[in-house]
């Protein structure tokens, strides 16, 4: 049969660009690879700035992952400077990037990622009905309920945070 190679470019949703190919043998993958030319430039953004802005402008970035960004800007400084962190600012922190965490992973599978299984490419697939009867934005059945349990974690994030998205609230953890 010989290689197939398959190119998906560019995979649809992904924060930035993102190319994947893969190489296939007898229904196998042998060999794959991912190409991204996003810069996203924080370090440019933050070149010549006190250190600390890091907890500040990388949470603002995006808004569904800035916790992440919140939390590798306080590990970064606390290792910078050789912080010892109280273990309930660690705690803290964990439930924060937890709670982010969870209301993201149905926030991108519904809201970025199924959504484009309804797309009429898709439509000789024999789950193509199936598929806009649940994903469909804001129609779909597990959209709907995919999105709103969402809501759920961010209650808990904001109750350390004070608000979401784009909460600093690691900054002062630093202090205690």
């Amino acid at each position: 049969m010989g290689t197939q190679i398959l190119d998906i470019s560019p995979v649809g949703r992904v924060e930035g660009d993102l190319d994947i190919r893969v190489e296939i043998e007898n229904g196998q993958v042998v060999n794959a690879w991912t190409h991204a030319e996003l810069f996203r430039g924080f370090e440019v953004i933050l070149r010549g700035k006190d250190p600390q802005a890091g907890l500040i402008v990388t949470p603002r970035v995006c808004g569904i992952c800035g916790a992440s960004h919140l939390t590798s800007a306080a590990w970064a400084l606390d290792t910078a400077w050789g912080t010892t962190v109280p273990r309930n600012a660690i705690l803290a922190r964990n439930i924060g990037q937890l709670a982010e965490t969870l209301q993201s992973i149905p926030r991108y599978f519904y809201g970025l990622f199924a959504i484009d299984l309804t797309h009429s490419k898709y439509q000789h697939s024999p789950y193509y009905q199936e598929a806009c009867k649940r994903f469909a934005a804001f129609t779909g059945k597990s959209y709907e309920q995919g999105i709103t349990v969402s809501a759920k974690p961010v209650e808990i994030y904001a109750l350390f945070g004070g608000q979401w998205p784009h909460s600093s609230y690691m900054a002062e953890l630093l202090i205690y």
